[in-house]
């Protein structure tokens, strides 16, 4: 297959650029050089949560177009919530609802063929940017810490829901993995707060957008979790528990935004864990990893 028209383009990632085919389809093209074996793991996921049940867009198959490799996936028509609730400020409220909802569906799920999300964050706190004394006290912890079997989304916010006719869909199951789903909460809650896209720099106007801009993410994420410990009871300690294992995996591969709030926040969540405080690797700039 020749690589689709530019003119069929909707997005790209860093992974990976989407394209529409057309009859309800579209093409997730990876770029070149995306390890083969990732692809054939997100295929496998998606075919995987597909027979749960859940509101996802259909795996069709792989597919090779200009000597790249990619998946077909079927069309999820619709804005991305991020987008909706852009647009529909005053719908807010319902749709942090919705989300935790379907947050709490998915965790009801089970996929027992799936990683551990406890070995995916054993991994990328092994990788990330701090000191040996912290890692280590991070990864005896993260041991001691429950596996869990819920079905783990990994990176659920509101750019990887689609609003379609029928309700949210669930889009990007890339990082998936069976664990405790508190895992998700707790990452949900740090994209939502200090994920990319919500800076603005500058003085004086700009400066008070952005911090107008921080307090609204702020609070909506602080609702969200309201929202989903109101439908599922979950604890606050089991949150409590995993925040600051999450915040050192996310330090591996975290883009800049709000890197002071999240630095601030990293420092509160290990103090209530009782580990040891922040200290950055020498070899190490910044709090943050490559995008």
């Amino acid at each position: 297959m020749r690589l689709p028209d530019p003119s069929t383009f909707i997005a790209a990632g860093a992974s990976a650029e989407v394209f529409r085919l057309g009859e309800g389809r579209v093409l997730k093209l990876f770029h070149d050089g995306i390890d083969p074996s990732i692809i054939a793991r997100e295929y496998a996921i998606a075919r995987a949560v597909q027979a749960s049940g859940l509101p996802v867009a259909r795996a069709y198959g792989l597919q090779e177009a200009g000597g790249r490799q990619g998946i077909v996936y079927a069309d999820m028509v619709g804005p991305d919530l991020l987008a909706y609730m852009a647009r529909n400020p005053h719908r807010g409220r319902w749709a942090l609802g919705e989300m935790a909802r379907l947050q709490q569906r998915i965790s009801d799920c089970h996929v027992p063929t799936l990683r551990s999300r406890k070995a995916i964050l054993r991994v990328d706190i092994e990788a990330a940017p701090v000191g040996e004394r912290l890692r280590a006290a991070a990864v005896d912890r993260l041991d001691q810490l429950n596996e869990g079997d819920a079905l783990s989304h990994g990176d659920l916010h509101p750019a990887n829901l689609i609003v379609t006719e029928e309700g949210l869909a669930v889009i990007d199951w890339s990082r998936a993995a069976r664990g405790m789903a508190a895992t998700d909460v707790v990452r949900t809650e740090m994209v939502m707060r200090f994920g990319p896209g919500g800076d603005v720099g500058g003085e004086g106007g700009a400066a008070v957008l952005g911090w107008a801009a921080a307090k609204m993410r702020d609070a909506a994420s602080a609702y969200y979790v309201r929202r989903h410990r109101a439908l599922t009871g979950l604890d606050p300690e089991a949150l409590a528990a995993w925040r600051a294992l999450v915040a050192l995996a996310w330090m591996r591969q975290r883009a800049p935004s709000r890197d002071a709030a999240f630095e601030a926040y990293l420092v509160a969540a290990l103090q209530v864990a009782g580990l040891p405080p922040l200290e950055r690797d020498a070899a190490a700039m910044s709090l943050v990893g490559p995008d």
